[in-house]
């Protein structure tokens, strides 16, 4: 989906920075920044995104050996939550994320009295670029090539569903659908704010492994339980209807994988 890294774009102009209270809030100096290695591996990954939404995958091919020297040299200590020059420094993707980070590190800090201690929330520069790869190298059957870029990130941001849901992608490009369905079953029972708020994906990943799986009532609920949650959603939809096929007797189809942040609209699974 586009509007994935699109969304990513558009936090490249400014971060959000919160204090919870003037007396405590951080000075300008004291307010952390990207590297100056980190804001030009940026201007890189923001200069082919912009491709990206123009022209699609083609458009990544000659950026591709710049992204990977920039994913590189991604910090070890590289989180979505970290602490930085005395404050919470915040790297999410989804603006509607980082607002939700940004409003529950404003509460706790309310709560527990702690508030001398403000929050930034910077561009998830590396993630972000981690996912583009990922997503090119799924879109071109390089499922292998895609999991190495994911997991190098997963290490640091393992809660970034982002990235979790186009490894499953990229297992299921394998034919490693009980890999695929375990890391969906392990997002959905996990309490985290922001994978809550995204398990959409990760119930279409998994009745898409069921499928394949032979186990179509529990794919069937998978699908159903995705719609609950978007009932506009085109694909769970889809899958409904050929699983009901299925069912009355028609023969499988074979898969296709699509990346999650392909640009075709609504493309066909099977």
């Amino acid at each position: 989906m586009l509007r994935i890294l699109a969304a990513a774009l558009a936090l490249s102009t400014a971060a959000l920075t919160t204090a919870p209270a003037p007396a405590f809030a951080a000075t300008v100096a004291d307010t952390p920044q990207m590297s100056r290695q980190e804001a030009r591996d940026h201007d890189l990954f923001v200069q082919a995104n912009t491709d990206f939404q123009r022209r699609g995958y083609p458009a990544l091919a000659r950026r591709l050996p710049a992204l990977r020297q920039a994913l590189d040299r991604m910090p070890a200590d590289y989180g979505q939550l970290v602490e930085q020059a005395g404050q919470h420094v915040v790297r999410v993707s989804d603006p509607g994320d980082v607002l939700l980070m940004m409003v529950g590190l404003s509460a706790a800090a309310g709560k527990n009295g702690s508030g001398a201690k403000g929050a930034t929330a910077l561009p998830n520069v590396y993630g972000d670029i981690a996912l583009m790869l990922a997503s090119e190298a799924v879109e071109a059957r390089r499922y292998e090539e895609g999991i190495s870029y994911l997991d190098r990130v997963l290490k640091v941001q393992p809660k970034n569903w982002l990235l979790l849901v186009e490894k499953a992608a990229a297992l299921q490009g394998l034919g490693r659908w009980n890999d695929a369905l375990v890391l969906a079953d392990a997002a959905l029972a996990d309490d985290d704010m922001l994978m809550l708020l995204h398990r959409g994906p990760f119930h279409r990943r998994r009745g898409f492994s069921l499928i394949e799986l032979g186990r179509l009532d529990e794919a069937k609920a998978a699908y159903e339980a995705a719609l609950k949650i978007d009932p506009d959603d085109a694909n769970a939809k889809r899958e409904l209807e050929y699983i009901a096929e299925l069912k009355g007797g028609a023969s499988p189809t074979a898969p296709q994988v699509i990346s999650p942040l392909s640009p075709s609209p609504a493309p066909p699974t099977r």
